[in-house]
């Protein structure tokens, strides 16, 4: 039915770039527009790391993404208190979905983190249902976080869901998005009235959340957009880092999220699911 007519991925950016080069690896040849939106400074103020721009400028020359753009946010939401950083990554994600629906005339577009895997055959697979499907206007999926390799997950107490491929039309809001599920605030779609979002089952597709694989945390934690929520604990950021560097088989990982005592379950698991193509540690090679 070709119910998607050009499909854009907006990547946003501004740490983790050592992932970006397997997500797009899996995915380049079914998509038709990839770009990465940088900001010049983080949700806190601090300045976006040289190196990493000169790795999304490496990303472009060798193929795998088609542009980069700035975001430079209007409104700092100094108001909102803690809630601040939020509402301007709300307003990040929209500004990707305005960039691909009037610049690139996406007919579709999926806005992802730069540590948002999803394996091949499994987003062929669920873009094939959109394709064929005019009603499916927006649509969700379940995910797995990974902590520090492959292997690792994170044992959530609920299930957690993120927008998947939708029409370009449709965008977020932070305080009156139309999904009712465990999902990052800053990417709730709006519905229409009568319009209903559909999820996914997790066989058909699901995003691997690289979420806690860095080759440096720190960056991680700097610079997410919800730091401040847990700021004022005292050497909760410390205590972070030194569980993820010095981790042993069998602790929970610690994290800034709102569980008890901040510890969240570690699973192994019994073998490695998702096969990225590159070592995050080495450089990309030009696209195939």
């Amino acid at each position: 039915m070709n119910n998607i007519q050009k499909l854009g991925v907006g990547i946003i950016a501004f740490e983790g770039l050592e992932h970006i080069k397997n997500i797009i690896y899996e995915i380049r040849d079914l998509t038709d527009v990839i770009i990465i939106c940088l900001q010049k400074l983080s949700y806190h103020g601090e300045p976006i790391d040289e190196n990493d721009i000169k790795e999304a400028e490496e990303l472009k020359d060798l193929g795998y993404v088609d542009e980069i753009v700035w975001f430079e946010p209007e409104n700092t939401y100094e108001n909102e208190g803690d809630s601040g950083p939020r509402y301007v990554e709300t307003d990040k994600r929209n500004f990707i979905l305005d960039y691909l629906e009037g610049i690139e005339n996406c007919s579709h577009s999926l806005v992802i983190d730069s540590d948002e895997f999803y394996d091949r055959e499994d987003f062929k697979r669920a873009k094939e249902v959109i394709d064929n499907d005019p009603r499916l206007v927006v649509t969700y999926c379940q995910y797995i976080n990974y902590y520090r390799d492959y292997k690792h997950t994170l044992v959530w107490p609920f299930l957690a869901y993120v927008p998947f491929i939708s029409k370009s039309s449709y965008r977020f809001d932070f305080k009156h998005g139309s999904f009712d599920k465990p999902s990052d605030p800053t990417r709730r779609y709006v519905l229409n009235e009568n319009e209903q979002f559909i999820i996914f089952n997790f066989d058909i597709v699901k995003m691997h959340h690289l979420s806690f694989i860095r080759l440096d945390i720190t960056k991680k934690l700097d610079s997410w957009s919800s730091k401040k929520y847990f700021a004022k604990v005292e050497g909760l950021r410390e205590a972070i880092i030194d569980r993820y560097e010095n981790y042993k088989e069998g602790q929970n990982a610690i994290l800034m999220f709102n569980v008890p005592n901040y510890q969240v379950i570690v699973n192994k698991l019994n073998k490695q699911y998702i096969h990225p193509h590159f070592r995050i540690d080495k450089k990309p090679t030009k696209l195939r």
